[in-house]
């Protein structure tokens, strides 16, 4: 498998990411440098799923009207999504079955959507999504896609 290695990068004062690509084990940039904090050196796709999860949170802040996450809560955030990711690797195991049901009924752009990702809110918007929290908590499908 081919590794697409990044340093992870947050910009405080704006609440964004910047992915600070490695090209033969040096990085396109130099890290930490005009305002950027590393958050993790790690896999790209790894980084994508944590960023895509945060920008919801961030969005939210923003419509609240709330301060960027500081770099401190960023790291502990990475560090706890780590342990969900991490455990889901080593400890769950991945049937045929399981496989069916997420490309049957998870689909990360609608998921999204009802996170509220500011990117995908045209997608909320013109589906007439509900929030993602509101969903029938004794129906499976609801529950957990």
């Amino acid at each position: 498998m081919d590794r697409h290695l990044m340093i992870l990068e947050y910009k405080e004062s704006i609440g964004q990411w910047h992915y600070n690509m490695i090209w033969n084990n040096v990085p396109k940039s130099q890290p930490d440098s005009f305002g950027w904090d590393s958050i993790a050196y790690t896999e790209e796709r790894k980084a994508r799923v944590f960023t895509y999860m945060m920008d919801c949170k961030i969005h939210q802040r923003e419509r609240d009207g709330l301060e960027p996450y500081k770099t401190e809560e960023i790291k502990k955030e990475w560090k706890l999504f780590c342990y969900v990711y991490n455990s889901i690797i080593k400890n769950i195991e991945i049937t045929d079955e399981d496989k069916a049901m997420e490309e049957k009924y998870f689909d990360s752009t609608i998921a999204l959507a009802r996170l509220g990702h500011a990117a995908f809110s045209d997608v909320k918007e013109d589906r007439e999504l509900d929030d993602a929290w509101e969903y029938e908590t004794l129906s499976f499908k609801d529950s957990n896609f």
